[in-house]
């Protein structure tokens, strides 16, 4: 059980080509990078009174090894999962055996796999951000 003044901890974790998101679509002028992304959820963090634990890697097996590492130590997951929605069965059966609540956020595509509490498929990746944290203080 979670004490009031105890911060809840949730872990982000950016897949597949996120440290490049702003290559994505260079007509895209607000130059979107990883890093404003992560200070956005930092901001957002810190309003709902959550802790946040991020990381980003290219490698589905590190990302189900740094979930079960952690396992004990969060409360929610919020996953940009990028070609993983589509083929993430090794996430899939993590998530599924540690019954953590967690988020997708899908940039453009839906999720055939993986499929969270709520899977958010937004434009504005920052508002995105907030909608998702919000969803899992909610729900942790």
């Amino acid at each position: 059980m979670i004490k009031k003044d105890q911060k809840n901890t949730i872990l982000v974790i950016h897949g597949p080509n996120m440290n490049l998101i702003g290559h994505r679509n260079k007509r895209n002028k607000s130059k979107i990078t990883l890093d404003k992304i992560n200070r956005c959820l930092r901001n957002e963090a810190n309003k709902l009174n959550q802790e946040l634990k991020i990381i980003q890697t290219n490698e589905e097996g590190k990302a189900a090894t740094i979930l079960q590492r952690q396992r004990n130590k969060i409360h929610g997951i919020l996953l940009f999962p990028g070609p993983w929605q589509q083929s993430g069965y090794v996430l899939k059966d993590t998530l599924e055996i540690l019954s953590i609540p967690f988020i997708t956020i899908s940039l453009g595509e839906e999720s055939d796999v993986l499929q969270g509490i709520d899977n958010i498929l937004e434009e504005d990746i920052y508002k995105a951000c907030e909608i998702a944290l919000g969803h899992l203080a909610e729900s942790v």
